[in-house]
């Protein structure tokens, strides 16, 4: 019999949902109730640089583009970077006004909510049992590994950079290496964008199942327009989708649920309405040099099976119960409970699990981003293997709810420290993160004012030279493009690093600043805190005075003039431009 869901489950996930995005906004809370004065919250608790880079595109949507720009690089392009979601939330903040943030993060909370419900749905398309579905439920809304214990070991350590150089969990920050998409709380915390791709993908397997067991097309055309629109949002996850549904298929096949040509059939439909959209992905490198080189120059590699299995602990473990015994079940019923599913339907998480973790070593430049979705399968197969400990141990001495709980309760950690963490470094504005050039999560009146002068007097061809912490944020405020301002989309970060930082220590040397503003084609240079704490770090790296370091742009350049001064703020508008050839 097909499994059902009721109207009161249905009420329970939905309410449990939002009682989990509520829980993540508390965090941004505190951190605006700890704004210093005369100072603004950006938005961000964690990867500041990551979400400016998204604020930054659906401004761009917002102006109207549907095709987007990369404003983090001065090197030509030829932007046809299209993500429907991107330019969705872009015309929602033109049509209603608000601004991108306030879109970014009603998106997060409305994705989150899509994902539990989404993940439910498909966990109840496999089984009947109650049980498993909340414990799955549970453990993907609050479950991480056992960083914690790690960061806690960095923390007390006399030499922290050394200690985090050993081990890198990936569910909390040892030294700012956390990766939120590998953990679905850290990810409702975050990114809308990895929530609503990591629903879509439940999804796609949600109807690519039903595809290999009823008759008709209809969920093998669902199942292939969701993969469309998820391989637009997020097109990394796409593999992981048609490769598990090519052994799904297999296995159906094998087992008489479809026939050999029903299976070749349905999963050529599959994959030929999904298809245009990593298809796109590949023209728009081709067709744009910047994009190409953006994905060729920063290989984002995986870390070790030995960080993977701490970073996912006892969820990873029990995991490992639970996919024992679903293969070890086979056709039989199992003891999970009454009309409990055959290994056949639960066997799909175990071929998504083997896959993720299989991809995470797959040889191409971006290993790591392939993790996103991996925690989904190993929470159900946890619920599975919790239930059977509990059904043939632990229900002699203790009831089954409580030692959910208590089991939930201990996955947790992880999850906790990495909200304390980010709340310590936005206590000092980022300040101790300055090694990783993390942009501040609290800016000035006057860096603000600097900021909606940018917006309303620039165009995407004026480039604006300034620290890569302000150039972090200039993009998600205004369309200039900044020299430097994110370490993987501004192309050739480190010599643009380089020039940036010889332009501010160049106070004495004039001659060495104009070649910088001619090699960037600067026509705007920004003059802000941020910059001064840049030269105060190329002064107290170098010989010589501090105090020569400090020195205004304006002051040592008479080409120089001053278009907005506000406070500690100065926007200067480069008078005699001379042609340059970019980064070189």
């Amino acid at each position: 019999m097909k499994p059902t869901i009721t109207r009161r489950e249905i009420v329970f996930v939905l309410v449990w949902a939002l009682l989990v995005v509520v829980i993540t906004t508390v965090p941004y809370l505190r951190a605006a109730q700890l704004a210093p004065p005369n100072h603004h919250f950006v938005g961000f608790i964690w990867g500041g640089d990551e979400g400016n880079v998204y604020l930054s595109w659906i401004r761009q949507a917002a102006e109207g583009r549907w095709l987007l720009r990369n404003p983090y690089t001065i090197k030509q392009q030829n932007p046809h970077f299209f993500n429907i979601l991107l330019v969705m939330l872009g015309h929602i903040c033109a049509i209603t006004g608000l601004a991108p943030i306030i879109v970014f993060h009603g998106a997060r909370l409305v994705g989150g909510i899509f994902l539990l419900y989404g993940f439910y749905l498909l966990v109840a398309d496999l089984t009947q049992n109650r049980r498993i579905r909340a414990t799955a439920l549970a453990l993907v809304s609050v479950s991480s590994g056992l960083g914690w214990i790690v960061y806690l070991q960095v923390r007390a350590s006399d030499n922290p950079l050394a200690a985090e150089l050993s081990l890198h969990p990936m569910d909390v920050a040892t030294g700012w290496q956390a990766q939120p998409e590998a953990i679905t709380f850290l990810s409702t915390l975050l990114n809308p964008l990895f929530v609503i791709s990591m629903g879509l993908l439940c999804l796609v397997f949600r109807y690519g199942l039903r595809a290999a067991r009823e008759p008709g097309l209809r969920s093998t055309v669902a199942c292939g327009l969701l993969l469309l629109v998820l391989g637009n949002v997020h097109t990394y996850d796409i593999l992981i989708a048609y490769l598990t549904l090519l052994v799904w298929f297999v296995i159906a096949a094998a087992r008489g649920r479809l026939s050999w040509p029903q299976a070749v059939g349905r999963y050529g439909l599959i994959v030929l309405l999904g298809i245009p959209a990593p298809l796109w992905g590949i023209y728009t490198a081709h067709i744009d040099p910047a994009y190409r080189a953006k994905v060729m120059e920063n290989p984002t590699l995986s870390a070790t099976p030995v960080d993977y299995a701490v970073g996912y602990g006892l969820v990873l473990l029990l995991a490992i119960v639970g996919a024992v015994y679903v293969i070890r079940a086979g056709r039989r019923r199992s003891g999970l409970g009454e009309k409990a599913p055959s290994s056949p339907d639960l066997l799909l998480f175990v071929v998504w699990a083997v896959l993720g973790f299989t991809l995470l070593y797959l040889p191409v430049a971006f290993q790591r981003k392939m993790i996103e979705g991996l925690h989904l399968p190993l929470c159900v197969l946890a619920a599975v293997g919790l239930t059977e400990v509990l059904s043939r141990v632990v229900q002699r001495w203790l009831s089954a709810p409580v030692f959910i709980v208590v089991v939930a309760i201990m996955t947790m950690p992880s999850n906790i420290f990495f909200v304390v963490d980010c709340l310590e470094h936005i206590s000092v504005n980022n300040l101790d993160l300055l090694r990783y050039l993390v942009p501040p999560v609290y800016l000035t009146d006057d860096e603000m004012a600097a900021l909606q002068w940018l917006r309303n007097n620039t165009s995407e061809a004026d480039v604006i030279l300034s620290s890569s912490l302000t150039g972090s944020h200039i993009p998600a405020y205004a369309p200039c493009t900044v020299v430097a301002g994110h370490w993987a989309e501004t192309l050739q970060f480190r010599q643009a690093l380089q020039l940036v930082g010889y332009f501010y220590s160049s106070g004495d040397n004039p001659v060495r600043q104009r070649q910088m503003l001619a090699l960037t084609q600067a026509r705007l240079v920004f003059y802000g805190p941020r910059e001064r704490i840049l030269q105060q770090g190329m002064a107290s790296s170098a010989s010589g005075a501090a105090s020569a370091g400090l020195t205004d742009p304006g002051l040592s350049l008479p080409e120089l003039e001053a278009v907005f001064a506000q406070g500690e703020v100065t926007i200067y508008r480069v008078t005699a431009l001379r042609a340059g050839n970019g980064i070189p």
